[in-house]
């Protein structure tokens, strides 16, 4: 492989190292948001038969505890599904940062100066 071959399995490994980083975050994210509905949804299953309320913006709304255990739930798949879309782009991710780490570790091996990527 020649030099331009070369910079470009680097940038393209340095763009996936950033992109996986950006879904690790969000994955971080998504799992925090779980575990607050999570909380809440105890919370309201704990609570008497009195008022229960929606924190929408900088007010509290008004709902009737069904619809806002619906609600949860809802949010709660919708979460969950983002959580399964994050874990797979991070396999495919992790899967194309493997595979140009080990071209230059060939390309090492075969002699090439400068070509090892540290994990």
């Amino acid at each position: 492989p020649d030099e331009e071959e070369m910079r470009k399995q680097l940038t393209d490994y340095q763009q996936l190292q950033q992109q996986l980083q950006l879904v690790l975050m969000q994955k971080q994210q998504t799992g925090l948001q779980l575990q607050e509905l999570g909380k809440a949804k105890e919370s309201l299953a704990k609570s008497a038969g009195g008022p229960t309320y929606r924190f929408v913006g900088a007010f509290f709304i008004p709902k009737e505890k069904g619809q806002l255990e619906k609600e949860i739930e809802e949010e709660k798949e919708g979460l969950a599904l983002r959580q399964k879309s994050l874990e797979k782009q991070e396999e495919k991710l992790t899967e194309r940062l493997e595979s140009i780490k080990k071209w230059f570790d060939k390309l090492q091996k075969q002699g090439g100066e400068n070509a090892k990527i540290s994990s």
